[in-house]
């Protein structure tokens, strides 16, 4: 194998798993305490699925196999499958997609931090740290103040944090690739 190959397949097996982790944050946090809640007792930022459709399936599409895959990223001729330029411009295409669907999955986990879960508080379920604009990370006093369900807030925050932290990398990654594809494309361009 080249070098290039094993760079590729590297980044592309990163993102297969960063994008599993993203979905599977995004699945617990639709059962916080383990139970299902009706859909208006969850946050709309739970709702809009950022761990499963932007830090996932937007991450890891079936088009995606050229990055798994190594295809798209090497030198022609260094012993790897070979890269024609239908499939570079599709290995460049599919890196973007993939950045956006990290973005995607950061911008949405990223406000349901900062708002904070929808629980219910004296029976009333609201948005109740959303006024805070966050500061309820650094008080954990009064992450108990949530009724139901119980233990919501440590769950929402370890696992948004989670899909934070998954969808920087995989924008870090699909970066490099994209920057990989077109550095590729030049140096085939004058050879």
């Amino acid at each position: 194998y080249c070098r290039g190959c094993i760079r590729a397949c590297c980044v592309g097996l990163s993102l297969i798993t960063l994008s599993l982790v993203c979905i599977a944050a995004n699945a617990f946090l639709l059962v916080p305490d383990g139970k299902t809640w009706s859909s208006d007792q969850l946050s709309l930022h739970v709702l809009l699925m950022p761990g499963f459709i932007g830090g996932g399936l937007m991450v890891r599409s079936l088009e995606h196999r050229p990055v798994s895959r190594g295809v798209g990223t090497t030198i022609r001729g260094s012993g790897c499958e070979g890269r024609g330029e239908g499939k570079g411009q599709r290995s460049r295409r599919v890196a973007i997609f993939g950045m956006l669907g990290a973005i995607y999955c950061l911008s949405v986990s990223g406000v349901g931090l900062r708002i904070g879960p929808k629980c219910s508080m004296y029976g009333t379920w609201d948005y109740h740290f959303q006024e805070t604009l966050g500061a309820y990370l650094n008080n954990y006093a009064s992450w108990n103040f949530c009724e139901e369900p119980p233990n919501v807030v440590p769950w929402n925050v370890t696992l948004f944090s989670l899909l934070v932290v998954a969808s920087c990398l995989e924008m870090v990654l699909c970066g490099i690739h994209l920057v990989n594809t077109f550095i590729l494309y030049f140096v085939n361009m004058y050879r």
